[in-house]
């Protein structure tokens, strides 16, 4: 045969060959992915749109890490067969009701002058060590999930409440996210919709009221049910708390106290592994998650404890750039007493 046409013939199939190659190599990878992650679809073209959406995030994150200009990397996870619609859909809160939070949080605070209860805080001092770490002195639970419900508010307000309820009592317990999800509703005079999402300090405030159970008492299962609590004295009841002012010193004096329930933009995050994170949109912050705060390292980087699994990010964890990285200094709370 000649050698001109076997060239020519090389030339022509390698660009098949190595795409062929390439799709064997994605769907190699989108396997183990979906046997990790135990995936299961209804009929076939659902397994066919999975695979493609996973596709394309795996490109995102390979693209992404082969960058050296980044100071955080991405991976695989729970998350990568979705898209970004459905991310914000199933995972982050609605916009709508995080809108109806943060406007009668502004009421609230243009027209409260109590002590007690929910305050505005306008500090001046600079207490404020090099560097915070609450797991360091065992006041942080472990990482938990809120899987697909939008619960986030009830994980960030009961983290804030177990980690007081450590500093104060020395007495380290899972309080009862379902708790929250459940009985903070209209029914108790809160606007929070369970698995649609709600507003810590909605949480703190009805825990103020109707004390909070343990997890072990009222386990999670990450749907909305009827509230299954009566009486008023239901575990332990924070007395007062007060919303931190937005700025990065505020923030810091604050984590030096204790942790801090705080809302965010989530919106990109998804795919986070590991790194100092700066991967907000900073000119169109949306607040539509709640975290929450347990420290700063010596560059100020904010140290953050998330409610996706220990899977996601750092062991569940996320630093994020100082200052007003996704929003972070926007709507905080801590408990005071």
């Amino acid at each position: 045969m000649n050698s001109k046409f076997i060239l020519l013939s090389i030339a022509l199939l390698m660009p098949l060959y190595l795409a062929q190659n390439v799709f064997i190599e994605k769907l190699i990878a989108y396997n183990k992915w979906s046997s990790k992650n135990l995936r299961t679809f209804l009929n076939n073209e659902e397994k066919l749109f999975r695979q493609l959406v996973f596709f394309e995030n795996l490109q995102k994150v390979n693209y992404h890490n082969a960058q050296d200009h980044h100071t955080y990397s991405l991976a695989l996870n729970q998350f990568s067969d979705m898209t970004e619609e459905e991310f914000a859909e199933k995972i982050l809160m609605q916009s709508d009701l995080v809108d109806l939070h943060i406007q009668q949080t502004a009421s609230h605070n243009s027209t409260s002058s109590t002590t007690g209860g929910s305050t505005s805080s306008n500090s001046t001092s600079n207490n404020a060590t090099v560097t915070v770490d609450w797991r360091s002195k065992g006041a942080v639970t472990p990482v938990k999930q809120q899987g697909y419900c939008s619960s986030c508010w009830a994980f960030s307000a009961a983290g804030l409440m177990e980690s007081f309820n450590f500093i104060k009592n020395k007495n380290l317990t899972d309080f009862s996210e379902q708790q929250l999800v459940d009985c903070v509703n209209s029914a108790n005079g809160y606007s929070s919709k369970g698995c649609s999402g709600g507003w810590p300090a909605s949480a703190i405030d009805y825990s103020s009221k109707f004390g909070i159970t343990t997890l072990q008492n009222y386990p999670y299962i990450g749907v909305q049910k009827k509230c299954n609590i009566t009486g008023t004295n239901n575990g332990f009841k924070p007395k007062s708390w007060k919303q931190i002012p937005n700025t990065s010193k505020d923030l810091q004096n604050a984590l030096n106290y204790s942790p801090v329930s705080i809302a965010v933009d989530a919106s990109t995050w998804s795919h986070y592994k590991s790194g100092v994170y700066n991967g907000c949109n900073q000119t169109d912050i949306k607040i539509n998650h709640g975290v929450l705060a347990i420290g700063y390292d010596s560059l100020g980087n904010w140290i953050v404890k998330n409610s996706w699994g220990t899977g996601w990010g750092e062991q569940g964890y996320i630093r994020l750039a100082p200052n007003n990285t996704c929003g972070i200094l926007s709507y905080n709370y801590q408990i005071t007493a």
